[in-house]
């Protein structure tokens, strides 16, 4: 009789904890339905505005703007033309942020974790008129890599870098890989077209220049070779140069620094085959670091410094430099 209570007894609490177990995992399994495996779920392909609103004092807010294949950049009621490979690069960041794990779930953390209206930048996606997904991108963390071991497996080691973020209307707050606000930045200039000029140089067969003291050049291809004002020049200076021209880009802008007067001391103008020609400018300034104003006829309404990552010598070469010696 008693090993049959016992039995009973025994059968019970198995009972119990099959149950226990049971529930258990359930709640588990919610929880992990509950949790998100991506923050934006709407196709970038449908997105049709961007607009990045910088935490309080950080700036003016910026708006990207589909148009077609393009996209329009727009800040503080001025215009600019933007570089959509960097917007493309925005939307497929976006497109692939995926929590890590949940930082918090109440608003007492939000300030902490700088996701608040007024310490986070937030990102609006919309499409058409409506705001599909808001992001609120919060405190950048940076964790050091193992220490203890030796020093090329130290090297070898990287740190983690992660971003906090939240998603309007949610308290929750996640975490997901990388500097986000490096990313996808809250300055206008980030989105900027930054190319002065970009050509093939095979394409390339005529640049003329205009100096100083009316020291003016041609730069011309005549018979595969390349002569200054009819003289053979020099191929290796030449080659030299001309590489640089297949891309001269600046970050540098200087769109309120005004030239002394209005014509350039420097121009020169690219022309070939397969492109539309391209001028660029340099106007003089007092200004030791920057020291011209640039201008290039592919970005109407952006001035460069000429002083900064030498972007004035890349341009205007030494006349002497490139005549055959």
């Amino acid at each position: 009789m008693l090993n049959k209570f016992l039995n009973t007894k025994t059968l019970v609490i198995l009972l119990i904890i099959v149950l226990g177990i049971y529930f258990l995992s359930d709640m588990f399994e919610n929880e992990d339905r509950t949790f998100r495996s991506d923050l934006v779920s709407i196709d970038t392909a449908e997105i049709t505005k961007i607009v990045i609103v910088p935490k309080i004092g950080g700036g003016d807010e910026i708006s990207l703007i589909r148009t077609g294949s393009s996209w329009d950049l727009k800040s503080a009621g001025k215009s600019y033309k933007s570089d959509g490979a960097v917007i493309k690069n925005v939307l497929a960041r976006l497109s692939l942020l995926k929590p890590e794990r949940v930082a918090a779930t109440n608003r007492s953390k939000w300030k902490g974790f700088e996701v608040t209206d007024s310490t986070s930048t937030r990102v609006k996606l919309y499409v058409g008129d409506k705001v599909g997904t808001e992001i609120y991108i919060g405190k950048f963390s940076y964790t050091q890599p193992p220490q203890g071991q030796g020093q090329m497996q130290q090297r070898q080691q990287q740190g983690k870098m992660s971003t906090h973020v939240r998603l309007a209307g949610e308290d929750e707050v996640y975490v997901v890989d990388g500097f986000l606000k490096m990313e996808i930045q809250a300055n206008v200039d980030a989105y900027r077209d930054k190319t002065l000029v970009a050509v093939n140089n095979n394409d390339l067969t005529k640049l003329t220049f205009k100096y100083p003291d009316n020291d003016n050049f041609t730069l011309s291809l005549e018979n595969n070779k390349w002569v200054i004002n009819g003289m053979e020049a020099d191929s290796a200076n030449t080659a030299k140069y001309l590489q640089k021209l297949s891309k001269v880009t600046s970050n540098s802008f200087i769109d309120n620094i005004n030239a002394v007067g209005s014509t350039p001391s420097h121009y020169v103008k690219f022309e070939g085959k397969n492109m539309l020609p391209v001028e660029i400018k340099a106007f003089p300034i007092m200004d030791t670091i920057n020291k011209f104003v640039v201008t290039t006829s592919r970005i109407p309404d952006a001035k460069f410094s000429g002083g900064k990552n030498n972007l004035f010598e890349n341009i205007f070469p030494v006349k002497e430099d490139l005549v055959k010696k």
